[in-house]
């Protein structure tokens, strides 16, 4: 009777997430209240005119770890377990391996990665604008010195549906979600599968 007790509650929790209202003020709280994310996803990248489209998959955790993989032409992995950070360049033939810190830090992994403490820390939410059926909230680094300069994440029916941003490197980054999924996974998926004859290299 507890099991199915216990099934019912988690199912309203669940609803009361999804029919909630986002706005500027629980943003934040509504991505920090999703401990885990997967999607698929297509990035566009803009930079002097020139455009460039990979498609590829992401895994993130509240526990700061996370594994973003980029499918051809770019072929690379990026993996991170709170201490490190890996990246596999299977062009180069190349792993490298850099202590995590706070490498991330005010990057958009960091909206599926930090606590609900650093996000507060991190970002101010400006208000959010209705657009047909997406929802676009505006998210605005605290420090000068970010990464990031500004960031659109934009929702459809309270699901996650893309996000875009602007860099320091003048770059505009455009991702659209595909099959985002909210539940647990294994630590085990965030490992990097390293082929034989990878140079490793420590910094």
């Amino acid at each position: 009777m507890k099991k199915v007790l216990s099934f019912f509650l988690l199912l309203s929790i669940n609803a009361c997430l999804y029919s909630e209202e986002i706005n500027h003020m629980n943003l934040l709280e509504f991505l920090n209240s999703k401990q885990f994310f997967s999607s698929n996803f297509s990035q566009l990248t803009i930079q002097d005119f020139k455009e460039r489209e990979v498609q590829g998959r992401i895994r993130a955790n509240r526990m700061g770890k996370f594994k973003i993989e980029y499918y051809e032409p770019i072929l690379e992995v990026i993996s991170a377990d709170g201490t490190f950070l890996y990246k596999l360049d299977l062009e180069l033939e190349q792993l490298d391996v850099v202590p995590q810190e706070d490498v991330f830090e005010g990057t958009p992994i960091s909206l599926f990665t930090s606590t609900i403490q650093d996000l507060n820390d991190l970002y101010t939410v400006k208000p959010c604008v209705e657009q047909e059926d997406i929802l676009m909230c505006e998210i605005l680094p605290k420090s000068e010195d970010s990464f990031l300069e500004k960031l659109y994440i934009n929702f459809k029916d309270s699901s996650l549906h893309s996000l875009k941003y602007l860099d320091s490197f003048d770059q505009t980054v455009q991702l659209n979600f595909d099959r985002v999924i909210w539940l647990p996974f294994e630590d085990s998926e965030l490992l990097i599968s390293v082929p034989e004859g990878i140079d490793v290299v420590y910094h």
